[in-house]
């Protein structure tokens, strides 16, 4: 049977929706069921150590490319005794650090982790942090779901 060229084309639009379900495509970000599927995390790095010094600090870019807002509500490190999420903020004319319980990401935003801002303090070091190195940190989130990333430890001036 010869399909005329409409009908060709026809019959090739109704096979591309079954085409595209086949074979191993990379994950569709928007139908991420949890936050670790949803959130990328974008320059993760911690702050080299002095000699003697048992308190770090990493940073990140928390990107969420889904229509849901979550939080990052807390981190692991396995080189330190105590994780918490601080904020560095302006009381008066002095700069102070704080415990806060979460770092809001929004719905197809960011939230940035930075020096004097948003940041997961490391406490207690076990051992210095050296640049040149990577660390894992473990970041949990507002559903409970977990992601880890290797961390370059670097000096970091900013």
């Amino acid at each position: 049977m010869k399909l005329s060229t409409h009908h060709q084309w026809l019959f090739a639009i109704a096979l591309l929706p079954g085409l595209s379900a086949c074979g191993k495509d990379a994950p569709n970000i928007s139908q991420a069921t949890n936050a670790a599927e949803a959130i990328t995390v974008e320059n993760p790095r911690i702050r080299a150590t002095a000699p003697g010094q048992m308190v770090s600090a990493a940073f990140m870019t928390l990107r969420n490319s889904s229509p849901t807002p979550y939080a990052l509500t807390s981190a692991s490190f396995a080189d330190a005794s105590m994780v918490e999420i601080h904020e560095t903020r302006m009381q008066g004319n002095m700069m102070q650090m704080q415990e806060v319980g979460k770092v809001d990401i929004p719905a197809n935003g960011s939230a940035e982790l930075k020096p004097g801002s948003f940041h997961i303090m490391l406490m207690g070091l076990k051992q210095p942090q050296g640049s040149g190195t990577q660390a894992q940190i473990t970041l949990t989130f507002s559903d409970n779901s977990q992601q880890t990333v290797s961390a370059a430890v670097a000096d970091i001036t900013e």
